[in-house]
């Protein structure tokens, strides 16, 4: 396990890292050191839900998904892992419920309208499930687009900042360097 900082952000993404990978037992460590240092917040709770809740063990998932609600009862995507605990568990009007409160609390989040899509789908409301995956699929289409473009920008940022170094400093230094040299004779 990588040495970090306190940085939020840093383990969260360690975390994600590892469980996108396969290593959940590491990911599982990241999620708790998240908790350790960030108590308030409700993602370290919420990951430790996925991960338990993909390893099969419903009620404590949804022990850590109370707590994630403690920290913010109107966090998208734990209203949204509820949901699929009850869609696991048949109960599809209160996976339809919990997905409405995650799009209650953000309108644009894409996992809520594709399971929505579903828990539709599997009551045999095809219109209503359809409407809901073509939203998800639009607003996942979007995410990747600003991210890419986010990407793009940084780069071509770094690139013209990098552009005005070179041919800045190129000439700077070089008449440092010749009045130095004479200096030094």
């Amino acid at each position: 396990m990588k040495r970090l900082d306190d940085s939020f952000e840093d383990l969260l993404w360690e975390g994600n890292q590892a469980w996108s990978t396969g290593r959940k037992d590491l990911a599982v460590r990241y999620y708790q050191m998240l908790i350790e240092r960030f108590p308030d917040n409700p993602n370290g709770y919420n990951r430790l839900g996925a991960v338990t809740a993909e390893s099969g063990d419903l009620a404590q998932a949804k022990w850590y998904f109370a707590r994630a609600l403690e920290c913010d009862g109107r966090h998208a995507p734990t209203l949204s892992n509820l949901g699929n605990i009850s869609l696991e568990e048949g109960d599809l009007d209160e996976a339809i419920a919990f997905y409405g409160l995650a799009l209650g609390s953000d309108p644009d989040y894409a996992p809520a309208h594709h399971n929505l899509a579903v828990a539709y789908r599997q009551k045999g409301q095809l219109g209503t499930s359809v409407r809901h995956l073509k939203l998800a699929q639009r607003l996942e289409r979007r995410r990747d687009a600003l991210d890419a473009a986010h990407r793009g920008d940084t780069r071509r940022r770094y690139l013209r900042m990098g552009g005005r170094f070179v041919w800045w400093w190129i000439p700077a230094l070089l008449l440092i360097m010749g009045i130095l040299g004479r200096a030094i004779r």
